[in-house]
């Protein structure tokens, strides 16, 4: 008698029907949306981030918001690990996201909204790099945009966010002019 591989005959060698090593990969969740963001961080040498493969997330999104909370929480580790090892070209990837996010997902806005502040306060507190702080501004822009004024106002501290903002365009100014 021959020997029967592994494919047809589990380790355990024996044959059940609820046996997890015959399962059929499909039936195994797959995280495209980590595939996705990995594309998103393969920097071309100009380093900007591809807007089509942050298309391609935001269409993701827009088909499964249930995984909306795992998206930002990624997202989220990713800009802080990038902003704990100082490299700030990769933590720029994740402002960028938002942002394009927040404008072609509109009607998911009050699911990316505690995480998007997060990134906000962490963004502007970095007195180091005034890009990052920059891009703080926009992100808190093009979020308070698609906002109703009411709601923003329960969602965050606006006095903070306003007087940083009113700062940084001072040093803008002074810095271009």
């Amino acid at each position: 008698m021959g020997v029967m591989s592994r494919r047809v005959l589990p380790a355990c060698s024996s044959l059940c029907y609820f046996c997890p090593s015959l399962r059929a990969r499909s039936r195994q969740p797959v995280k495209r949306y980590k595939k996705i963001i990995s594309e998103i961080y393969q920097l071309p040498a100009d380093g900007e981030p591809n807007d089509r493969r942050i298309g391609k997330l935001c269409d993701y999104v827009s088909r499964n918001p249930t995984r909306i909370p795992k998206i930002t929480e990624y997202l989220e580790q990713r800009c802080y690990k990038e902003l704990r090892h100082d490299n700030f070209t990769l933590a720029k990837v994740v402002p960028c996201i938002y942002r394009k996010l927040l404008r072609s997902c509109k009607e998911h806005t009050p699911l990316l909204a505690t995480s998007t502040l997060c990134i906000v306060r962490t963004l502007l507190d970095q007195k180091s790099s005034d890009d990052l702080q920059i891009l703080g501004c926009l992100l808190l822009v093009d979020f308070l945009d698609g906002q109703v004024i009411s709601v923003a106002h329960t969602n965050l501290d606006l006095i903070y966010f306003l007087d940083t903002c009113h700062l940084l365009i001072f040093k803008l100014n002074v810095y271009i002019g």
